[in-house]
């Protein structure tokens, strides 16, 4: 029996096969994480904890206050007043030395004990701004451990395994409402970065699986029949509220806002698609509206700049020469980038188009754990890049002529976004004035990938004697092929990590 009719016969990646694959592959691997991981070696984990445990307090919004550098200088701080065993449970390693593994654990009674109930100020800089909408569940887990009476420790796991829990209930969702790219959405819902993080307090493992449902609403607009679905209105809503929470987490997903426009008839001319594109796009500024108004609030109120050893501007500075900063500066930033406008594109573009760059946005994408010192195997990496590009394989050949508008409308979207992204990391990460962008990782590229879903043919496959469609299965399963693979290695991987 030749190869092509053993493919032909594999099955179709449907909504019963993903939900099921996402169920038995991806949901353990993400409670393996929840369970395995110390306490704080999740990228930004103990300022996310202290963000998630505040809210049991009912603060919802960070404030300001004066704290004591180590080296005795005042600095005005963004932070929330919070029980400090949260900071000491989380830190796992020495502050300042990430390259050491410290025991995880250092004090064994630390949070064994009764509940802590002084409180105390904690600096956690942009963390305090972000809207806490996905830092719910994670305190509903602590507020719930503490009413059945577990110590502080126990509490963590117990907020870790409950974002895992909602994480779980919107990838379920989203793979089994979507219209568009269903292997995409997999694959992004259950790549090891993603379950990294819905198995943590890193709000980032919500917001990409609230980023994944938003599309996959959303795809039941993209399709040819959307005017016969009764439910794509409906849905459509849901994707626009999903969007607007995101973009109230995080500013620069506010593009994501694209996939409310649905497929337009392109091809009926500017006056069948131009009002039907307003009026659209309309509702899509209202769903991210909120998150304008949440930074304008925040950056007056709240945000304060990150402190930096002394040091001198970079050679972009357009001030005097030298000029000493002690901390991010995004006012100063801005004044770099409008010394010359043209470096509001050639900075960003340059960190995007360098191989460099490029090859570790792609690892961290994947998954580089810990303080971005953790790797897999190195073979696992290439699976999983050829699993994300096999992603991209439509269940059936795109329509002549269709799909270039869309293709154009949703990657000039991505693109911005992304775009976004990493000028608000030169703005409010990266040293005043130098030519470089510092802080980009993969894992802030996850919420923008499922876009490329919605370019991806409706339908689960052509019928199984054309050609071509043994090989199309084929390419689609491979991501459960590496979700298999993931399966076996982070349960023996992760404990070797340290």
């Amino acid at each position: 029996m030749s190869l092509g009719p053993r493919l032909r016969a594999l099955p179709a990646f449907g909504p019963r096969l993903a939900v099921l694959a996402f169920l038995v592959l991806g949901l353990p691997v993400a409670v393996v994480f929840a369970l395995l991981v110390p306490l704080g070696d999740v990228a930004d984990e103990p300022s996310h904890l202290v963000r998630a445990a505040s809210l049991l307090d009912g603060r919802f919004v960070g404030h300001r206050e004066t704290i004591t550098l180590p080296d005795g200088t005042p600095f005005v701080a963004a932070g929330v007043t919070v029980a400090p065993i949260w900071g000491d449970l989380s830190r796992s390693r020495e502050p300042a030395d990430v390259s050491r593994r410290a025991d995880p654990q250092p004090h064994p009674d630390l949070g064994r004990g009764a509940w802590d109930e002084t409180r105390r100020f904690a600096a956690i800089y942009t963390i305090s701004t972000y809207f806490p909408v996905f830092y719910a569940p994670a305190a509903l887990g602590l507020g719930a451990a503490k009413l059945a009476g577990l110590p502080p420790r126990d509490a963590t796991v117990a907020g870790r395994l409950a974002n895992v829990l909602a994480y779980a209930l919107m990838a379920v969702a989203a793979l089994a409402v979507s219209r568009r790219g269903r292997p995409l959405i997999f694959a992004v819902l259950v790549v090891p970065m993603s379950l990294s993080l819905a198995g943590s307090f890193n709000q980032d493992g919500l917001m990409i699986a609230a980023s994944v449902l938003a599309v996959a609403l959303a795809s039941r607009s993209w399709t040819g029949d959307a005017e016969d679905d009764r439910f794509a209105r409906p849905a459509w809503i849901l994707a626009a509220l999903l969007v607007g929470l995101v973009a109230l987490a995080k500013p620069p997903y506010a593009l994501l806002a694209v996939v409310l426009l649905g497929r337009l008839p392109w091809r009926d001319g500017l006056r069948a698609w131009g009002p039907l594109a307003l009026r659209r796009g309309g509702l899509g500024v209202l769903a991210v509206l909120p998150a304008a108004l949440w930074t304008v609030f925040v950056t007056a109120t709240v945000s304060t700049p990150f402190p930096r050893p002394a040091h001198e501007a970079g050679p972009l500075w357009p001030g005097p020469q030298p000029t000493v900063f002690t901390s991010t500066d995004p006012t100063a930033q801005l004044q770099v980038l409008a010394a010359q406008p043209l470096r509001f594109v050639t900075i960003p573009f340059h960190y995007l188009l360098t191989i460099k760059h490029i090859k570790g946005l792609l690892a961290s994408l994947i998954g580089i754990l810990g303080w971005l010192d953790r790797s897999f195997p190195v073979p696992l990496y290439w699976l999983w890049a050829l699993a994300l590009v096999a992603a991209l394989v439509p269940a059936r050949r795109p329509a002549p002529g269709r799909t270039l508008p869309d293709l154009a409308l949703l990657a000039a979207a991505g693109l911005v976004c992304v775009w976004a992204i990493v000028l608000s990391q030169y703005l409010t990460w990266t040293a005043v004035g130098i030519p470089r962008v510092d802080g980009p990782q993969g894992r802030y590229l996850l919420p923008v990938l499922p876009l490329m879903a919605l370019l991806l043919p409706e339908g689960e496959g052509l019928p199984k004697e054309e050609a071509g469609e043994g090989w199309r299965r084929a390419a689609r399963l491979l991501p459960v092929a590496a979700a298999i693979v993931d399966l076996a290695v982070v349960p023996v991987w992760v404990p070797r990590m340290g």
